[in-house]
């Protein structure tokens, strides 16, 4: 029975650190995914293109409600929405992200699925809305965790199928 009870103190010492670490990285995987939702929301008063683009990485991909969506064409939307603000647009969006969940494949790699909705707001007036939920894979190079692939939809209406 002592030696049951030395190998579980053991293997759990041994595993401490390990378990701390994978805690630490789930929640830095959390903040890029919730940082990429503010840094769009928040363009309009920061014009900070970068805030929004190094949290993708060079090779990043994604599809969104269908429509595949590139690097490029992040940062070619994020110029002509800065061209629209500058023209005294007053269109702002409002994001949020729910339910977000993380899971590591490896100390490299990552997953994460979550619930996020979208607000464009002209003249404080709500345009338009857009909820749906999204699967996010993501990347460690160097210290920083990016998103390589993301895949965001709305669900159908079941009862219009």
């Amino acid at each position: 029975m002592n030696m049951r009870f030395s190998y579980a103190l053991v293997t759990v010492c041994l595993l401490w650190p390990v378990l701390t670490w994978s805690a630490q990285e789930e929640s830095t995987i959390e903040k890029t995914i919730r940082d990429a939702v503010m840094a769009a929301a928040t363009f309009s008063e920061t014009r900070d293109r970068q805030a929004v683009l190094r949290l993708y990485s060079q090779d990043y991909v994604g599809i969104q409600d269908g429509r595949t969506e590139t690097r490029d064409s992040i940062e070619s939307w994020l110029t002509d929405y800065a061209a629209e603000l500058d023209r005294g647009s007053t269109l702002r969006f409002v994001g949020a992200v729910s339910g977000l969940n993380v899971r590591m494949t490896s100390a490299a790699a990552a997953w994460s699925t979550y619930d996020y909705i979208f607000q464009a707001i002209r003249k404080g007036e709500l345009e338009a809305q857009d909820s749906g939920q999204c699967t996010a894979l993501l990347r460690k190079e160097g210290s920083a965790w990016l998103i390589v692939h993301e895949h965001c939809s709305k669900p159908r209406d079941r009862m219009g199928m």
